[in-house]
């Protein structure tokens, strides 16, 4: 009885070490094997998700295009028609007007070069003031919500340490260039300067 007890756990003890012998390369290799396999599939699920939501804002941006595409151009957001010089006056004007009406004197204006961009005439105004920084604040902030568009390209901010005339303390002054562009209507027939 002995003997077949012993043969019994012998038998026994060389099927556990069988058994440990299969499952040690399965653990070794097959469990990170099953780990990368299972982030590889998290990682296509994200994809997927990522993708549907890719073409989910493609799809909304045609359709949000076609409807811009089909709806007429407010003219107001444009200076209007006509050559270089008249838009360029149209735009010395818009400025001198959103300056009165922020309480900022001009110092001086001048014509930049007009481009083309996109199919669009762009003129451009350099303005020159002097004002403290509240008031550059206003006539930026006016400039830039403005009808017609205007947009600010360049701003050069410097100090200015000219004392009050009365020689009492006072709000430091700025000297402020600003490059400001405006956009004509399209369909501008003139381009060049001349009359």
């Amino acid at each position: 009885m002995r003997k077949s007890l012993v043969g019994f756990f012998s038998r026994l003890s060389a099927l556990a070490l069988l058994c440990l012998a299969l499952a040690a390369p399965i653990l070794l290799i097959g469990w990170p094997v099953l780990a990368q396999h299972q982030q590889l599939e998290d990682e296509i699920a994200t994809g997927r998700d990522q993708l549907g939501r890719f073409q989910s804002a493609a799809q909304a941006e045609r359709e949000a295009a076609k409807t811009v595409s089909s709806q007429p151009v407010s003219q107001d957001i444009f200076l209007g028609q006509g050559n270089d010089a008249a838009l360029s006056a149209a735009l010395q004007s818009r400025l001198v007007e959103i300056a009165a009406a922020q309480n900022v004197r001009l110092l001086s204006s001048s014509q930049l070069p007009a481009r083309d961009e996109h199919g669009l005439r762009i003129s451009g105004v350099r303005i020159e003031l002097r004002t403290p920084i509240d008031g550059v604040q206003r006539i930026l902030h006016a400039i830039e919500s403005s009808r017609p568009i205007l947009f600010v390209e360049v701003a050069d901010l410097r100090a200015d340490g000219v004392p009050a005339p009365d020689g009492q303390p006072s709000e430091p002054l700025l000297g402020t260039t600003l490059d400001v562009y405006g956009v004509a209507a399209p369909g501008n027939a003139s381009k060049d300067a001349s009359p």
